[in-house]
């Protein structure tokens, strides 16, 4: 199996969404059939983890100060003012996710004006300071308007060490929204930062609820994590399936993202012993997955699809499997080609 969700790709998949904050609420609907007692509630991540820290650097928290090695593009911003607003987001050169990020956030420079100023600030580079310095700069000069807001360089590391490590962040892109007293009001993926932002800017910015579905976030990033670590391993397999569980029935109902990661990594697992069970929990998450994109995302069909081989309907599985290629985009002949293959291997089986 070529195609891999890691955990960081897959929480970088869902940040910012509700995947990140709170998830919806579960509600059992179903009513016992006459006779039976009613199923009780599967364990939640609460009963599952232990309990979160609140992370050093917060909602609430003053916003570190900026120690920047030189702004390479845009104007200089040597401390946070009161009553501006401020986005601080970090990125790096070797960093797709936050080269794809670039375009949304000049679009947002530009929206706002004056009213926020972004800052792109670089960091986990390995060149030494004068060498990354000139590395940078000729790295912006080529995105040329894909970059189009200030951006900076961090003095050795020192904004590494006072943003993301206090706050839990370890992977980037991360965006910090700092507000009009100076105050961190948010922090996540900058792909989901359009709402929290305009409420910032707006005044309707509600810190407490923030800071509650951000305690949220840190608890299903935790799970995500756990439940990776165990479906690699193998070690715990009965609370593997009850993170994956909780996370599929409380968290990421509506997230299709995190649900295909989920059933991804339990179809493609390694993990000796691997219950045949866990197959038909990766068929629910793919399944509820594809409801939520109305069977349109071929990553996904993918992945019902496989999920369908493993409980064993191959005919089901070439049928999704080839609404995938169908839906597939004809320009990326490598995920075409893998998708044939499994394909190949459906039909192999109903064949028998």
């Amino acid at each position: 199996m070529k195609r891999i969700f890691t955990p960081v790709l897959a929480l970088a998949l869902i940040a910012g969404s509700t995947a990140l904050a709170s998830g919806p609420e579960h509600k059992d609907h179903t009513e016992p059939a006459a006779g039976h007692a009613k199923k009780a509630p599967a364990p939640t991540l609460k009963e599952l983890l232990p309990p979160v820290k609140t992370p050093a650097l917060w909602i609430g928290s003053d916003a570190p100060n900026l120690q920047i090695a030189k702004f390479v593009k845009g104007e200089s911003v040597d401390r946070f003012e009161e009553g501006q607003v401020y986005v601080v987001e970090f990125w790096a050169t070797w960093c797709g996710p936050c080269i794809a990020a670039f375009p949304h956030l000049s679009e947002m420079q530009a929206d706002y004006g004056d009213k926020v100023k972004f800052i792109g600030v670089n960091v986990w580079e390995q060149e030494t300071e004068g060498a990354r310095i000139e590395k940078i700069t000729e790295f912006v000069d080529d995105q040329g308007d894909r970059m189009d807001y200030t951006v900076a360089v961090e003095v050795d590391g020192k904004m590494s060490e006072t943003w993301l490590a206090p706050a839990n962040q370890n992977g980037i892109p991360a965006a910090f929204i700092v507000d009009q007293k100076g105050k961190v009001a948010w922090i996540g993926h900058p792909m989901g930062m359009d709402e929290p932002l305009e409420a910032v800017v707006s005044g309707d910015f509600d810190a407490a609820k923030a800071a509650a579905e951000g305690q949220e976030g840190e608890l299903i990033s935790m799970g995500f994590m756990k439940f990776s670590e165990l479906a690699e391993s193998g070690e715990d397999f009965p609370l593997m399936h009850n993170i994956a569980n909780a996370l599929i029935e409380y968290h990421l109902a509506e997230e299709p993202m995190g649900l295909n990661a989920i059933a991804w990594m339990l179809l493609t697992s390694e993990a000796e012993d691997m219950p045949k069970s866990e197959y038909k929990l990766a068929h629910k998450a793919a399944k509820m997955a594809c409801e939520v994109t109305e069977w349109k995302d071929w990553s996904i069909l993918d992945t019902y699809a496989l999920s369908c081989m493993k409980v064993g309907n191959a005919a089901e599985a070439m049928k999704w499997q080839k609404k995938a290629i169908s839906l597939a985009p004809k320009d990326n002949a490598e995920a075409i080609e893998e998708l044939e293959e499994r394909l190949a291997d459906y039909k192999k089986a109903v064949k028998g």
